[in-house]
């Protein structure tokens, strides 16, 4: 089996299933915000239950510090640098691109980059999106990734049917992100110890109620600035 070919077919998935949905709803349901109550609901529950998948204790520096702890540490520190290089803003400047480059016949540009960079959040902060390519080339496992393909999808037609347009291209950055994964797999060719991946499906759960809240239109918090909290299992468990 081809490695990446689960992130392949996840990410190209989603972009096919954005077009057709773009075909069919052409006629779009009214108030976008207003559509996405109900997602904003169910991202909420989600990250809760992701967010209390955090192992009891985490081996750092040999010692035994507390699952909570780690994740808040994990957390704040990813928001941190996360802040410092601006990533949501660099993702907006991606979704402004891609409006220019190939929809620049849509006239309501900010609906297109809102509902590109929400549905980008959701599909990248989830556990899925490291794990699963790791499956993928270590294991051949495509399980995960075929899971989070069929989410995905639903989420995108979703989005697509309320007037989101810029839903479809959060395959691309799926490609782009789960890629990244997949290549780190590749190079270190060993399976995720299992305090790794509930430390990263703790910390996603809380950047999903992030963008639950945001979803929600509760309060508005820069999610994808902390991305990279997602990273940090990986270097302070080693």
């Amino acid at each position: 089996m081809i490695p990446g070919i689960g992130t392949i077919v996840n990410g190209l998935g989603v972009i096919f299933v954005g077009v057709l949905s773009r075909i069919i709803f052409k006629k779009e349901l009214k108030n976008f915000e207003q559509n996405l109550l109900p997602l904003g609901l169910l991202v909420l529950a989600l990250g809760l239950r992701e967010s209390l998948k955090s192992p009891d204790f985490v081996s750092l520096l040999n010692f035994e510090v507390s699952g909570f702890i780690f994740t808040l540490f994990a957390v704040i520190l990813g928001a941190v640098i996360g802040n410092l290089l601006k990533i949501e803003e660099k993702i907006k400047a991606f979704g402004d691109y891609l409006y220019e480059r190939f929809e620049k016949s849509d006239p309501d540009q900010t609906k297109f980059i809102e509902s590109y960079l929400t549905t980008t959040l959701i599909v990248i902060t989830g556990p899925l999106a490291i794990i699963g390519p790791f499956f993928d080339v270590v294991e051949s496992n495509l399980e995960l990734l075929l899971i989070k393909t069929a989410l995905d999808c639903f989420l995108v037609i979703f989005i697509t049917s309320s007037g989101g347009k810029g839903a479809v291209y959060s395959g691309v950055s799926i490609l782009i992100y789960q890629g990244f994964f997949t290549l780190c797999a590749l190079l270190i060719n060993t399976n995720i110890e299992a305090v790794v991946s509930d430390s990263i499906a703790g910390i996603g759960g809380i950047l999903l109620i992030g963008v639950g809240i945001n979803l929600l239109g509760i309060k508005k918090i820069p999610v994808g600035n902390y991305i990279l909290s997602l990273f940090v299992p990986f270097i302070l468990t080693l």
